[in-house]
């Protein structure tokens, strides 16, 4: 077998394997529809713990890739804000820009237009990773965070 002829067979036993693969579905919500049930997934694989009174903008989970990463837009009261930042990747994150591009190309992700902004990213255990970005948006204390699985 010369390499043209391997490189096809390699090239066609790939693409059998990757088309078997089971991957999820995308989900794309807005508010209304960002529920409690929504903080608590990003709860679990962030540990972010939500002030009462959080409310949902913006949530993308993108499962059908091969890596799963999830994209959140949340209000935090004003009067909650101290709390919030008193999640433990405010305390122990990198003080660096967010890389991930999971939300961008949701027409609620609007990162560029916060002030008086903080940022924090935090390799997370398992090939995890996670970033996050709070501050003023038309006056309205907003967080944006994103999570991804490698």
């Amino acid at each position: 077998m010369n390499n043209f002829s391997k490189n096809v067979a390699a090239l066609m036993v790939a693409t059998f394997f990757y088309g078997c693969l089971d991957f999820g579905k995308d989900i794309n919500l807005v508010s209304p529809y960002v529920t409690s049930r929504e903080l608590e997934i990003v709860s679990k694989r962030t540990g972010i713990i939500f002030p009462v009174g959080t409310t949902g903008l913006g949530y993308f989970f993108q499962g059908s890739g091969i890596d799963d990463a999830i994209a959140l837009k949340i209000i935090i009261p004003e009067n909650k804000k101290k709390t919030f930042l008193e999640n433990e990747i405010f305390k122990s994150g990198k003080n660096s820009k967010p890389s991930l591009q999971i939300g961008r190309s949701k027409s609620w992700w609007k990162l560029d237009d916060i002030d008086e902004r903080i940022d924090r990213t935090k390799q997370l255990p398992k090939g995890r990773y996670m970033e996050v970005s709070i501050g003023e948006e038309n006056s309205i204390c907003i967080a944006y965070i994103s999570w991804m699985s490698t």
